[in-house]
């Protein structure tokens, strides 16, 4: 029974190609599965069909859409769309004619089909946050990011990678189940900072181009409150180290006053030993000056002394001379005639008389 239709199908096909002059070929595919923004490649092989020149057709769900002049020598021809995107998936043909007027017309399929899946390079998720959106620093937050939509991947993974956004970076990556169709995030230990839009991405590709744009479907809004058990925790680390700052600084205060102050100190006791030194000194010479002056003074004094005594001498010899002299003997003996005192006067005289030298 199958091959009857098949003989049918063929008989078909054969009367339509000779009344429209469309031939059925071969199409061929580098690979079936294709991220999206890829490059794909598909060739259509007329080989045992034609030896003319001919125009070959590339047909999407049987409608021919690129044409290309495949020489009479040839019998393969490529076909590259560029870029491909999610619309271009969809099933391929090829088929051959002689006009070359066939495009964008409804053409007969050629002599295989195949299927190409242009895969996303994300797909947006649907996130949720398990247990309340409003939580206090410390608490353990968790969310949940899902797919509604068919997912493809390439060559069929069971674990693909998802990433949780919040506001315009990635926070997390983390892999998504392809059977359970969800992936897990969490934050331990909520802070302040974890506050803001959450969402979740899913990528069926192997990778995610640099500056593109993606987006999940929704968003979240979490809410981190500080706690006061935190904020006491906070500021007493706080005033400990700023406690533990102040004593350094004075620490290094009384440090560098301690070396200052020895540094003072030696030079101080430098300055009062050589203070010292210098009066020693000082006073060393002022007692050599003081001995030599005495010295003089005591040769003058000898000398002056010994001046005044020879003038004394003189001045007693001077005197006795003078006491001697033959007028004043005269007027000696002159007066001691008047009377026993002169007398006296006379005696003392002459012994004094007598004991000068000739």
């Amino acid at each position: 029974m199958n091959l009857i239709i098949i003989l049918l199908y063929g008989v078909t096909n054969l009367v339509t190609s000779q009344s429209n002059d469309i031939f059925p070929a071969r199409i061929l595919a580098h690979q079936k599965t294709i991220s999206e923004n890829s490059d794909l490649y598909l060739t259509c092989s007329t080989f045992g069909k034609k030896s003319m020149e001919v125009y070959v057709y590339l047909c999407k769900e049987e409608i021919g859409f690129d044409k290309k002049v495949q020489k009479q020598d040839l019998h393969d021809t490529t076909f590259i769309i560029q870029r491909v995107n999610r619309h271009d998936s969809g099933n391929y043909s090829c088929v051959y004619s002689l006009k070359n007027d066939l495009t964008n017309q409804a053409t007969t399929r050629g002599l295989n089909i195949i299927e190409i899946l242009v895969i996303a390079n994300f797909l947006p998720g649907d996130i949720s946050v398990v247990g309340a959106s409003t939580v206090n620093e410390g608490d353990y937050v968790e969310f949940r990011c899902t797919l509604s939509v068919t997912l493809q991947t390439i060559r069929e993974c069971q674990l693909i990678h998802s990433y949780l956004w919040r506001n315009d970076s990635i926070l997390q990556v983390q892999t998504f189940n392809v059977s359970k169709m969800e992936a897990t995030f969490t934050i331990q230990g909520a802070a302040m900072r974890d506050s803001g839009h959450y969402s979740c991405v899913v990528l069926p590709s192997t990778c995610i181009k640099k500056h593109e744009e993606i987006y999940g479907n929704n968003a979240v809004i979490l809410e981190v409150e500080g706690s006061l058990f935190f904020r006491v925790l906070i500021s007493a680390g706080v005033i400990s180290l700023i406690v533990s700052l102040g004593l350094g600084f004075c620490l290094g205060l009384w440090w560098i006053n301690k070396q200052g102050s020895a540094s003072a100190s030696c030079n101080l006791s430098a300055q009062i030993q050589q203070a010292d030194s210098n009066m020693w000194e000082i006073q060393q010479e002022q007692q050599a000056e003081a001995d030599n002056m005495e010295t003089q003074d005591d040769e003058s004094f000898s000398t002056e002394e010994e001046e005044e005594q020879q003038h004394y001498q003189n001045g007693i010899v001077a005197e006795e001379a003078d006491i001697l002299d033959p007028e004043e003997y005269e007027d000696l003996y002159s007066v001691a005639d008047e009377g026993p005192l002169r007398l006296d006067l006379y005696s003392t005289s002459i012994k004094l008389n007598k004991c000068q030298p000739y």
